[in-house]
């Protein structure tokens, strides 16, 4: 399917992946990819992660791709759903959870990389969900209704955390579409642990006497605590307010990138698949194994992949476009209900007022 001949710019735009990183991935996954010969010539384990690279670069039909690598539409599905799951089962430690800080220094080290990047101070990261579509699920009309999100079509959520570098370093997918993000994320164990402090180092900056703590980005549908911040919501805005939403919603851009990046290389999760809804989990949490290994690697994509670029003019696309075809989610705002946070949020907006001011 993917011939010794081709070049290496051929090679990449046909499985998304240089041959560095294919190379690596089929060293750490060959071991579930070899078959024992019982009566036949089973498929090698390089032909078993090009088919499953095509498909999650290209989002064929399964069919499409038997015809094409002559084979059984079933095998290649079989061969599909294993090697994704070699891939989350292998490479998922050290290429996702790795990632997320767990000391103070790595912390420290986030936030700096954040406030650098995006200038928002304190910030580790930021929280954003998209949309998968998922072909109609069985279960009646409850699992219908369940699924069937605000967009008009079916879906489960993709709910992630992305430091300033674009990487993913929490994921949670699954969840029906038709579900708020809020009650979504508190569902989650990440959550949990972090409210129970057991995540979180004990560490703070004072800027102007306030003790500002690691803080997690997230738009105004998540819950507002001392270490999530979120946009002020009022129905009218002062201007100190209305740019610290401003600040606030760039910084969170970066997770409009990663998602971008990350649907703009594997196609697959553009597309309402013929899988079920646990294929499609497994199938996105590979994607995002596979997006940061090649972030890892070095393994750059190019412009015309990223969905936040627009093809015709090769710049960036309007950000309420970009949310659309990424399928991001726009959930009803939550509460502000914690004290201690408006306390935290009050003195960043002052803060980032004095910085208007200078300028």
């Amino acid at each position: 399917m993917v011939s010794a001949r081709y070049d290496n710019a051929r090679f990449k735009e046909t499985l998304r992946v240089s041959r560095e990183t294919f190379l690596y991935i089929l060293d750490a996954i060959r071991p579930d990819l070899e078959r024992e010969s019982v009566g036949g010539c089973p498929l090698s384990p390089e032909l078993r992660l090009s088919l499953c690279l095509y498909r999650l670069a290209r989002g064929d039909y399964y069919y499409t791709i038997a015809e094409m690598a002559g084979i059984g539409e079933a095998t290649v599905c079989t061969t599909v759903i294993e090697v994704c799951q070699s891939i989350v089962n292998n490479l998922w430690a050290s290429a996702v959870a790795s990632i997320f800080p767990k000391t103070e220094d790595e912390f420290r080290e986030a936030m700096i990389t954040m406030e650098e990047h995006w200038q928002f101070p304190c910030a580790f990261g930021a929280i954003d969900g998209c949309n998968i579509p998922l072909k109609c699920p069985p279960g009646g009309q409850q699992s219908q209704k369940e699924h069937h999100n605000f967009k008009g079509f079916y879906s489960i959520v993709l709910m992630a955390i992305v430091n300033a570098k674009y990487e993913f370093t929490w994921a949670s997918c699954g969840y029906p579409g038709n579900n708020h993000d809020s009650s979504i994320f508190q569902a989650t164990n990440i959550y949990a642990r972090i409210n129970n402090g057991t995540i979180l180092p004990h560490i703070a900056k004072k800027l102007n006497e306030t003790d500002i703590p690691p803080l997690l980005l997230g738009d105004g549908a998540f819950p507002f605590h001392t270490w999530l911040m979120k946009p002020f919501s009022n129905a009218v805005l002062s201007i100190d307010q209305k740019y610290f939403n401003y600040r606030l919603s760039r910084a969170r851009m970066v997770t409009e990138g990663a998602f971008g990046k990350l649907k703009g290389r594997w196609r697959v999760l553009q597309r309402k698949c013929e899988c079920n809804k646990d294929t499609v989990k497994l199938v996105t949490l590979a994607c995002i194994v596979l997006h940061n290994l090649c972030i890892l690697l070095g393994d750059t994509s190019p412009r015309h992949w990223d969905i936040n670029v627009d093809p015709e003019t090769n710049k960036m696309r309007p950000r309420n476009i970009v949310r659309e075809l990424l399928q991001m989610r726009k959930c009803r705002p939550t509460k502000d209900s914690s004290k201690e946070a408006v306390k935290i949020r009050n003195c960043l907006q002052d803060i980032f007022a004095n910085e208007r001011e200078q300028y």
